[in-house]
């Protein structure tokens, strides 16, 4: 038996100085920005955060570190988004997937 990956959320979302929007969104309820390149994304429905698969990219020609995850591993819908160039926080769009194993 294979496992599947289905994919439950997709966003074109634009980050900056003046907040947080969803330029294009599937699957995601709200996002939120928490400080300069700090930004918490809320799923429709939760999942199991060891069975989430989630890919983040900056919509930039920056030289930046973006990175997502789950909250926690157990029960969750939240995803925590964190982009830095040279070390500081900052805002900037990004494209986020995800995708649950099943």
């Amino acid at each position: 038996m294979s496992d599947k990956v289905e994919l439950i959320a997709a966003a074109q979302v634009n980050a900056d100085a003046g907040g947080i929007a969803f330029k294009s969104n599937f699957g995601f309820k709200t996002a939120a920005k928490n400080a300069a390149g700090v930004y918490e994304l809320n799923l429709d429905d939760k999942h199991d955060g060891h069975k989430l698969v989630i890919n983040v990219t900056p919509n930039n020609l920056a030289e930046n570190a973006i990175q997502a995850s789950p909250a926690s591993s157990g029960d969750t819908r939240v995803i925590n988004v964190t982009n830095f160039v040279s070390g500081t926080g900052a805002d900037t769009p990004f494209f986020i997937t995800v995708y649950r194993v099943r």
